[in-house]
């Protein structure tokens, strides 16, 4: 299955038959100029089972892909400025899942997935080892690829879910004292890559392969009661690590935090602080992403006001509308997921250049897609079945998709809650 990077903390998530807007919520663009072809690439074997282009508000079209070598590429020519795409993939345990993404053309192309960490052979590997240099009051996280474990009394772990490939490995030192854990020691060996169930050389952070972290100090604005936690998070091109320890939430707006030096990044390395506050269901995230460590102000934004769901059409498949509210903070795209159990998820996605061009705004409505080639109803939701929404939405200046790369000062706004349908 596909990452989709719009979806929290599941797979997240318009209107009459073939169509993505409905008569009173079509685009008002005219068309443009010369037509644009899109292409929606994935990795090989990480493609979606089935995909579907629409054109403005015209109906829906089923697309074959083309294999170029390791990418499979779904590609349309647009005569509008915006459109659609709707894609359906397995999930674990017979799950389905349809995604419906709206926005301009090139907007389109962010669906696609060929980012370095999700692809190649299935997360199947595992790497064996011990760490040294750990006292009574300390632990060690060892992290690389997208997986973490933490090392047992005795120092030895066993980092599970490694893809093919080589991947930059991590291990961080965490030290209780009167204050708060703090990270104290961080290792970092790049490009590994081993057969599976490989024994590592020993993780000493006694050693001078240990660095010293560079601290800093993050000034947190927009806290509520709740308080808020935050995170280090490490990107690299074949990796993607939490380094910090997980500490309880605080409404201490000026707090520390501890980083790599700029001199061991990559240029193509980025950090990133990340804070979370989470009231109830509803969740507020703010990440800075940064080089060399300083002392910024990450400001949290508002939270997501909730939206208004209501039902389009119960035949031949329920379809379910959400009106959103514009909200300031995030000005880059709306979600809506809906799950029907463990069989069926359905979801879809709007940005803000799309709802420019809409009469009524962020309108997401689930589109009637039971004429398109290929398509099957077991994919949609059904009348009658319990059904849980969770809500997203998306700020900031780093790009759309799971293929974006956040650049220096960067900043990325998040606001997510769930409920069920009465």
């Amino acid at each position: 299955m596909r990452d989709a990077s719009w979806i929290v903390p599941a797979a997240l998530l318009s209107l009459t038959a073939l169509g993505g807007c409905s008569e009173s919520d079509e685009p008002t663009q005219p068309n443009t100029p010369e037509p644009v072809t899109v292409r929606v690439a994935y990795c090989n074997g990480n493609q979606p089972n089935w995909v579907a282009f629409q054109d403005g508000d015209n109906g829906w079209t089923h697309i074959t892909p083309v294999t170029m070598g390791d990418t499979i590429t779904y590609q349309y020519v647009f005569g509008r400025n915006s459109g659609g795409i709707a894609t359906q993939s397995s999930g674990g345990g017979g799950l389905t899942i349809l995604e419906v993404f709206f926005g301009t053309p090139t907007e389109l192309a962010t669906v696609g997935n060929t980012k370095t960490i999700y692809c190649g052979t299935p997360a199947s590997k595992a790497l064996l080892g011990t760490v040294a240099g750990v006292d009574t009051n300390e632990s060690a996280l060892i992290a690389g690829h997208i997986s973490h474990t933490t090392a047992n009394p005795a120092g030895m772990f066993a980092l599970m879910g490694i893809g093919s490939g080589p991947h930059d490995l991590f291990a961080a030192r965490h030290t209780r004292s009167s204050g708060p854990t703090a990270l104290t020691r961080i290792i970092v060996r790049r490009a590994i890559d081993l057969p599976d169930s490989t024994v590592l050389p020993v993780l000493d952070f006694g050693s001078p392969e240990a660095i010293v972290p560079v601290t800093g100090t993050v000034t947190v604005t927009g806290l509520g009661p709740e308080g808020a936690t935050t995170v280090l998070r490490v990107i690299t091109r074949t990796s993607e690590v939490l380094l910090s320890p997980l500490l309880s939430a605080s409404t201490t707006p000026a707090r520390p935090y501890a980083a790599l030096p700029l001199g061991e990044l990559r240029t193509d390395d980025i950090q990133g602080i990340l804070a979370s506050a989470v009231s109830g269901s509803a969740t507020r995230t703010a990440e800075f992403y940064f080089q060399a460590p300083g002392n910024p102000t990450l400001a949290l934004p508002t939270a997501l006001t909730r939206p208004t769901i209501d039902t389009v059409a119960t035949t031949p498949a329920l379809r379910l509308r959400a009106r959103y509210v514009a909200q300031a903070d995030f000005d880059r795209q709306a979600s809506i997921q809906y799950q029907q159990g463990t069989t069926t998820i359905v979801g879809v996605s709007m940005t803000a250049a799309y709802a420019a061009l809409s009469t009524n705004g962020y309108e997401l409505v689930v589109p009637d897609l039971s004429g398109v080639t290929g398509f099957n109803s077991a994919w949609a939701l059904h009348p009658g079945s319990p059904t849980i929404w969770t809500a997203g939405r998306i700020g900031g200046t780093v790009g759309l998709g799971v293929n974006a790369i956040p650049s220096e000062g960067a900043v990325r706004r998040s606001a997510f809650d769930t409920d069920t349908i009465p």
